[in-house]
């Protein structure tokens, strides 16, 4: 009881890559994912049977995450939980977005790890269970920023995470990278101007992220947030 680990937004890029981290050292995971297809595709990459089980969901709305919470509680193996799902919501970003496009950011960003977390907040404490949230360095830092949803989500998650390190009965900690170095972001990267590439540092290698992810829900302390700005130069 209590030792599969559910990872957000894992049919593909850094949720992936945390998935299969986390396969690779023994750990049973649950890919949650709104894109079917890509979902399956990722269940079965990492071998599927009974160590890999995806979850359809989107985390988008109040009732998808309640959704997909009903589904891992009745599971009743939930040990660890990894907030990864997120992201910018395409189209006009606020204020031009309309309400509902950014509040759904808000929700994706925000809303649903801290919902999530504590819907399955009873089966992590019976498990001395942990959580991990995935923050941006887009919620760090006072300067102009494109997506002021996206930014101020990421930032409240940062605090959401601090806030918490009081807590004995789960452990809830975070990362917030920088540029990650996946297909998108190294596209986005490449087309910035130099100086703003060299102001932004390396892409840092979602592997690593990976496995700082894997290292917090081993040994992770409440309340830790490990920043990861920049990667190695090459």
């Amino acid at each position: 009881m209590g030792t599969r680990v559910a990872v957000t937004g894992a049919a593909a890029g850094l949720g992936y890559a945390i998935a299969e981290e986390l396969v690779a050292c023994g750990r049973t995971v649950v890919l949650v994912d709104r894109d079917e297809a890509a979902l399956g595709a990722g269940v079965a990459r990492l071998g599927g049977g009974s160590r890999v089980a995806g979850l359809l969901a989107d985390l988008s709305t109040v009732d998808g995450v309640r959704s997909a919470a009903g589904a891992l509680l009745a599971r009743g193996d939930i040990g660890a939980l990894v907030n990864n799902a997120g992201g910018w919501l395409p189209g006009e970003q606020y204020p031009e977005a309309a309400p509902e496009r950014w509040l759904a950011a808000l929700t994706l960003n925000l809303t649903a790890p801290m919902l999530l977390t504590q819907l399955l907040w009873p089966m992590l404490s019976a498990a001395a269970g942990a959580v991990v949230n995935i923050g941006s360095s887009g919620g760090l830092g006072d300067a102009a920023y494109g997506s002021p949803e996206y930014g101020a989500a990421k930032a409240g998650l940062r605090r959401f995470t601090t806030s918490l390190a009081g807590r004995d009965d789960v452990r809830v900690m975070a990362v917030v990278p920088g540029w990650i170095g996946l297909e998108r972001g190294r596209g986005q990267w490449a087309a910035l101007p130099r100086s703003a590439r060299d102001t932004a540092g390396p892409l840092v290698p979602p592997e690593r992220i990976a496995a700082t992810v894997r290292t917090l829900l081993e040994s992770g302390r409440a309340g830790d947030v490990v920043e990861m700005l920049h990667g190695d130069p090459s």
